[in-house]
């Protein structure tokens, strides 16, 4: 197993409630003595500058001593609200996940818990055709860990594909977006970098060793998550667009967005970098509380949809 893959399965199982043994560590992630001390080292950093709390290390064992359980409690709380207003899992995996977040806390803080998210587990909504997704997010991320290509089944979205077809492709990374869960691999029948929804993979049909990537032209989930507004598509643009409302909304719709100017009726002339095609939803959304500036190219392009969109209407 790889260091950083170990490193996280031992921050996991800590956090979990276990006691790990030394002795153990060390036979099961055959690993020396001085590596076990260092990855308990880069855990213990990681815990102290996000305050989750300490390592209590005794002769030949480590545990997580909690903060306190008024801090334990709000941390439950957020990821579970979260959760909740992802929908991304079934019902039944929903309600296994959030026992195990509020599991390490004590029986009072349980019922503080329930009671807290009475309203919100009762109106929970999942998506339209839910699935399993917890094993089969698992098994996707031990592919990257270990650096493995997949074939497998895939239903596409497009009109063009309506029944699932075999791919053959290699996952670099996995997220949440959206109400999806996505991974980037590269496929060979798309050509290059694409991302597969992970509800829409069907059957894993085998598993091989993987490429070497040149990790300069690899996938950017940092990057995406900058360039891209609910559609990875189309070129990478700069644009510029002047904004008539609250000024956090656009920033934060558009990560790595600047202020340019501020004008005196309020409004900020915004710059941006985004993957088109996808920025075009939210810029269309914003009505006449916006305007494109540049390029000239979208500058037609959003005259041209918002025109269209007006004309549906002229004969009411």
């Amino acid at each position: 197993m790889e260091s950083n893959a170990r490193v996280a399965e031992m921050m996991v199982r800590l956090m979990s409630g276990e006691t790990l043994k030394q002795a153990d560590l060390k036979k099961q992630y055959q690993i020396s003595l001085r590596t076990c001390q260092r990855d308990i080292a880069y855990i213990r950093q990681a815990l102290t500058e996000y305050r989750v709390g300490e390592i209590e290390e005794r002769p030949g064992t480590y545990r997580l001593a909690r903060q306190s359980e008024t801090a334990d409690l709000e941390m439950v709380l957020t990821a579970s609200n979260i959760l909740l207003g992802s929908r991304a899992l079934n019902s039944p995996e929903l309600a296994a996940t959030l026992d195990f977040l509020s599991a390490s806390l004590s029986p009072a803080m349980r019922a503080v818990v329930r009671k807290e998210l009475t309203i919100p587990r009762g109106s929970y909504t999942p998506l339209s055709r839910p699935k399993p997704l917890l094993h089969r997010l698992r098994e996707v991320a031990d592919c990257i860990n270990n650096n493995q290509k997949l074939t497998f089944t895939y239903l596409s979205s497009r009109a063009t594909e309506p029944k699932p077809l075999r791919h053959h492709a290699q996952p670099v990374a996995l997220f949440f977006e959206n109400y999806y869960f996505y991974v980037a691999m590269l496929s060979q029948e798309r050509g290059g970098y694409w991302l597969y929804r992970l509800d829409r993979i069907g059957e894993i049909l085998e598993k091989e060793i993987g490429e070497k990537l040149d990790y300069a032209k690899r996938f950017s989930l940092q990057d995406h998550r900058q360039q891209t507004y609910l559609l990875d598509s189309g070129s990478l643009t700069q644009i510029r667009f002047v904004y008539r409302n609250y000024l956090q909304t656009v920033l934060d719709h558009f990560p790595g967005s600047r202020v340019l100017e501020t004008y005196l009726d309020g409004s900020y002339l915004i710059e941006a970098y985004v993957k088109v095609d996808g920025a075009m939803f939210w810029l269309l959304s914003q009505g006449a509380h916006l305007q494109v500036v540049s390029p000239p190219s979208l500058v037609n392009r959003m005259r041209d949809e918002l025109t269209a969109a007006r004309d549906q209407y002229l004969n009411f």
